[in-house]
């Protein structure tokens, strides 16, 4: 009798696997989506990739089929699970519905280029279309997957995709939200609508997600998987005004997001490495003060809702990187960072978003060659909506790097802001951004190599900055693709810009009440950043500028002192030939205006020349008559 099954069951196998085999690539007829990207970096894929799905539970591949009439089918997976798991199992939904609670994805080797196919499935399904979806259930996301092999009367079908909807508030005692319709999976293009209502004492501020908005009743059609999360905050809760730019809003259209940091939580001390990761990794908001310097060789993970900041004469880390991955409103301020290796001084990665940094010090030495230190900020990943604000960068050899990779095209979402930034004697990268879009406006710029590149597509407006003796201070190399920018009333003083490809957009927000003149940026940006632990020279000496420079009839002189002291400043020509004194006196700690007119001084090149018994400054200025 045994032997008679397994005739019959050798004549059914015989049967099937004499029907139609089918194989399904990504990104050809029958592959419908992907929750992550089609992906090309890992050796060993048949066809023109594999789909790769992000990190999460819940995370999806889904493929349609036309079976011809009804009867069995067998489905094998060709796929790869790696890394630091032994299997990445999935469900298995057929329209939308689970058909099979455990597909198993067992581990196929130390190195993802290890192939596999899965073992057969067997199920029967009626005469018809049909959408075969799986979905992970490990935070880690799907193994990677080269195709779907198909065995029965079937052939690929024209699909369209379908996607998950997710519906949340913030904070269930701050509101409540509802959406319709409601269903399991949305074919694309279906429109639904989501609600928010605050309870007393809160506002609703914006949705949050793939889908933003600031209209708590709000319609869009789903075109991916959406986790919509309304933000609800207290009444009364009011954003730092001194923020602008991106770090403000959330997609470019400006739906705007209140960057509060920690405001929510506990107002606490730290004082130690412990105390300062204990705060900053934890999963609850605080505002976290730190004075003092801890050093050490040691990273620390920045959860969301953060404020670090720095109180006293000094806040000091060194040798300590903060990392900043898959959070949000997160406020640095006050904080200095230095000698980091191998790592970066602070790394924003993995969709990280809304994040400001403020009136820090960032620097290491150029004394160990180019590689020895990474970067002073790393932006990378899809992390976006960031401000970098009235910090000082000096000291280093690659500065700020922005996308890690020529090949990381996702990043074209990143948005940044940098202005009223103070870069000193930094090799490169000031910042050095791929694929996505930057605003760089009054910055000041001194005795660097090279300063703004724009790669891989990106697009940087650059606006009303102070450069003084950097070799290229504007440009575009490196990369296959070059980038692009528009550049508006830029300063400079022995520097170089390299022509640029104009590229243009529409910044989502108001930042003109905070625009500076580029003329008087060494001396409003010096006089105000936080005071240097490692080079104090660097900082706390004299500073000016002339504007308008050239000039016709009048110049003005714009002098700042960071303490009393006697101040000799006189005008020369080409020939070195002393013109006339315009100081020779002792002067308080303060800023200085003197207005000076050439009279019958013939046009051409002059210089100014200051002293404070310590320091000797020369600048050139041009008068055109």
């Amino acid at each position: 009798m045994r032997n008679v099954q397994l005739l019959v069951i050798f004549f059914i196998c015989i049967k099937l696997f004499a029907q139609n085999e089918i194989i399904i690539q990504e990104n050809e007829l029958g592959f419908c989506s992907v929750d992550g990207t089609i992906a090309t970096s890992v050796a060993g894929y048949t066809g023109k990739g594999y789909a790769d799905t992000d990190l999460g539970v819940g995370k999806s591949i889904s493929w349609e089929i036309n079976v011809k009439k009804d009867g069995m089918i067998i489905l094998i997976w060709r796929y790869a699970v790696s890394g630091n798991t032994q299997e990445r199992n999935a469900k298995l939904l057929i329209d939308g519905n689970v058909f099979v609670d455990t597909v198993f994805f067992p581990r196929t080797g130390d190195k993802w280029d290890s192939w596999k196919e899965s073992n057969p499935l067997r199920l029967y399904l009626t005469a018809g279309f049909h959408k075969i979806r799986i979905e992970s259930y490990s935070p880690n996301g799907l193994g990677n997957y080269d195709y779907l092999k198909v065995i029965g009367d079937v052939e690929p079908a024209q699909c369209r995709p379908s996607y998950v909807l997710n519906v949340k508030s913030c904070n269930e005692e701050w509101g409540t939200v509802e959406y319709f319709p409601v269903q399991n999976y949305y074919d694309e293009g279906t429109l639904v609508t989501i609600k928010a209502y605050a309870k007393p004492g809160y506002f609703f501020e914006s949705w949050m997600g793939e889908e933003t908005s600031a209209d708590s009743i709000f319609t869009f059609p789903i075109k991916s998987n959406v986790n919509a999360i309304a933000r609800f905050l207290p009444i009364g809760i009011k954003p730092d005004t001194a923020l602008i730019g991106y770090a403000t809003v959330q997609d470019d259209k400006g739906t705007p997001f209140m960057v509060i940091g920690g405001k929510l939580g506990d107002t606490v001390t730290a004082n130690t490495l412990n105390e300062l990761k204990s705060y900053l990794e934890s999963d609850k908001p605080y505002v976290i003060k730190f004075s003092g310097m801890i050093e050490a060789n040691d990273v620390i993970r920045v959860k969301s809702d953060k404020t670090l900041l720095g109180t006293g004469s000094k806040a000091y880390l060194k040798g300590i990187e903060l990392s900043i991955n898959n959070a949000r409103n997160i406020i640095i301020k006050n904080i200095t960072i230095s000698h980091v290796t191998p790592q970066d001084a602070i790394e924003i990665n993995g969709k990280s978003k809304n994040i400001w940094i403020d009136h820090c010090e960032f620097f290491s030495d150029r004394d160990h060659g180019t590689d020895y230190y990474d970067g002073l900020i790393d932006i990378k990943n899809e992390s976006s909506f960031i401000t970098v604000s009235w910090c000082s960068f000096h000291d280093h050899y690659k500065a700020i790097l922005i996308s890690s990779g020529d090949e990381q095209f996702a990043d074209t979402v990143i948005r940044v802001t940098f202005h009223h930034n103070f870069f000193y004697n930094c090799e490169s990268r000031l910042p050095s951004i791929r694929f996505g879009k930057a605003h760089i406006f009054n910055n000041y710029y001194k005795n660097c190599n090279s300063g703004i590149n724009s790669r891989m597509g990106a697009c940087v407006i650059v606006e009303n900055n102070y450069f003084e003796n950097v070799s290229k201070a504007i440009f575009s190399d490196y990369s296959t693709i070059p980038g692009s920018g528009f550049l508006i009333n830029n300063y400079l003083v022995n520097s170089n810009i390299y022509s640029l490809k104009e590229c243009k957009f529409e910044l989502p927000y108001k930042y003109k009440h905070k625009l500076d003149t580029p003329d008087i940026l060494p001396v409003i940006i010096t006089k105000n950043l936080t005071t240097s632990v490692n080079n104090p020279k660097v900082l706390n000496k004299i500073s000016v500028a002339n504007f308008p420079n050239p000039f016709n009839n009048q110049t003005n002189f714009l002098i700042s002192l960071p303490c009393s002291s006697h101040i000799v400043f006189e005008i020369y020509n080409i020939l070195g030939q002393k013109i006339e004194t315009l100081l020779n006196k002792y002067l308080a700690e303060g800023t200085y205006y003197i207005n000076w007119s050439p009279k019958t001084l013939p046009s051409g090149i002059y210089f100014y020349r200051i002293n404070d018994g310590q320091i000797t400054l020369v600048n050139k200025f041009i008068l055109v008559k």
